[in-house]
Formats: C-alpha cells, sequence, structure tokens
C-alpha cells in the first residue's frame, strides 16, 4: 500500500485562500453514522430576506492531495473503492488522507468543492454557484444526533464553535429536513421508484468477532443527507 506524505501538505498552502472562495465563517456541518471516521461531505443553509434559502453541499477535495498518474493514484485506481467489512474498513485511500487531510472534522480547516443552491420552500433552484471552497465545520452530527432534534429532543454533547450557537445547528436540521420532505415528496410524484434494500447491521464481541446481527433502520435523518 502508498503511504501518503502528509507533512509536506498539513497545511493549507497561502495560495488556496486566495484562488479559492473562503466559507471558513459559515455554519457548515457533517452529518454521518455513529462510528464514521472520514467525514466527507458536509451541510449548510442560510434563509434569505425573500422567503428562499442557500442550501450549501460541500465535498472534501481529494483530488488537491492526489494528482492524477501518481503513485497514489495508481494505487487507489487499483482499489477502486472503499471495502466495508464486518470488523473494519479497508479504504481506498491512506487513513492519512480519509480520515484526517480530507475529513471535514469540526474546526479544521479544509479543502472542498462546494455546490450552493438557492432554493424557494417549494424546493425549486432558482440559482446555483459550484465552486473551489475553503471550510470549517462547526458540528460533527450523528443520524441519531439529528433524528433526536426532529422528534423535539435537545442537541446534547455537541460542542459548536465559539461564533455559533447549538440553538442555531438545531435550526438548521429542522429547515433541511423540511426542504427534504418536499424534495422527497415531488420526486415521487414525478415516478421515482423506491429501491431501498435491507442493510444488515452485526454486534461484534470483544475479540471482534460477530455474536448478533439485525437489520439497519433507516431514520428520518437520513433522508436529509439523502435529498438534499
Amino acid at each position: 500500500m502508498i503511504r501518503a506524505n502528509t507533512q509536506s501538505f498539513r497545511s493549507i498552502p497561502d495560495h488556496e485562500y486566495e484562488v479559492r472562495t473562503d466559507l471558513r465563517k459559515e455554519r457548515i456541518f457533517t452529518i454521518d453514522p455513529e462510528d464514521a471516521k472520514g467525514l466527507d461531505d458536509a451541510l449548510s443553509i442560510m434563509p434569505n430576506d425573500d422567503g428562499t434559502y442557500d442550501v450549501g453541499i460541500h465535498i472534501a477535495d481529494v483530488s488537491f492531495h492526489v494528482k492524477p498518474n501518481t503513485a497514489l493514484d495508481r494505487d487507489a485506481r487499483k482499489r477502486a473503492t472503499s471495502v466495508y467489512l464486518v470488523q473494519r474498513a479497508v479504504p481506498m485511500l491512506p487513513p492519512a488522507l480519509s480520515e484526517e487531510l480530507c475529513s471535514l472534522a469540526p474546526g479544521e480547516e479544509r479543502l472542498a468543492f462546494s455546490v450552493v443552491l438557492t432554493l424557494t420552500k417549494e424546493g425549486k433552484i432558482i440559482k446555483k454557484w459550484f465552486g473551489k471552497t475553503v471550510v470549517k465545520s462547526v458540528a460533527k452530527l450523528s443520524y441519531g444526533m439529528v433524528q433526536g432534534v426532529l422528534d423535539g429532543e435537545p442537541l446534547g454533547n455537541v460542542s459548536a464553535a465559539p461564533e455559533h450557537e447549538v440553538s442555531s445547528i438545531v435550526t438548521d436540521i429542522r429547515l433541511l429536513y423540511e426542504l427534504a420532505k418536499v424534495l422527497r415528496a415531488r420526486r415521487f410524484q414525478n415516478g421515482s421508484l423506491r429501491l431501498a434494500s435491507p442493510r444488515p447491521s452485526f454486534k461484534l464481541n470483544d475479540q471482534g468477532l460477530p455474536v448478533d446481527c439485525s437489520e439497519t433502520v433507516n431514520l428520518e435523518a437520513n433522508s436529509i443527507v439523502e435529498e438534499v
């Protein structure tokens, strides 16, 4: 396996701040499974005065670190994808990239590709923006935490950045969920098929061996990431 030499790009080069849109002050957060290590995508939402919303989808810029035809790129192409086993995951890229430099961890400045969509409350897109960005996530959320918010529970165990209130993140979650419901309803009205397949979830003992199996339940919180 090719090991990434991360020492040379631990910090973001000054040039990247000059050519990218700076979104570090935006209230951006990730939503992933509880045990997720690599946080490769994040969301944001900002209400506008005219009743529309600017919804941001932010994806870690892996291409900045993995240049074409390098040894790292060739090794990743051979793997083709990450493989998730019962006891562990075999990442396509070295953990130094997938779990660190390309992971949108809270409080860390990261390079990203972002899409900002201006949507009406009816889910109609009236403006689009695409570009390279610098982001800094304010919180790492799990599907269970988000589902708790949708069920009316407080958002606990989250250390938001000082300039962002936890209550504002709660508001953002609810706004994203309302838009996700609208988008999902319209998708099915337009003939989309429901193709969800059962996904097993394994319980492991102290030795890492499976001792029980159950079906993974999709929460309403999942629809936020699936639809937006």
